[in-house]
């Protein structure tokens, strides 16, 4: 059986997905989930998949920084 090549989305797009914002914040993958859940953190559900903006998580960032 062909398995299907997983689309990742490409940062120079201005999107990157929840692994990457994992990295990004120095977090694990759950907490990403569970921040998009509580309504958290910015982002975007197309076709079921969750996406983030560089530029809204970079100014989500800034304004989370104490």
């Amino acid at each position: 059986m062909k398995t299907r090549k997983q689309y990742k989305p490409d940062p120079k797009f201005g999107y990157l997905d929840a692994n990457d914002v994992a990295a990004m914040l120095g977090e694990s993958v759950s907490s990403v989930y569970k921040k998009t859940s509580l309504g958290m953190i910015p982002f975007y559900k197309p076709n079921g998949r969750l996406l983030f903006r560089i530029e809204e998580i970079q100014t989500w960032i800034e304004k989370s920084k104490n």
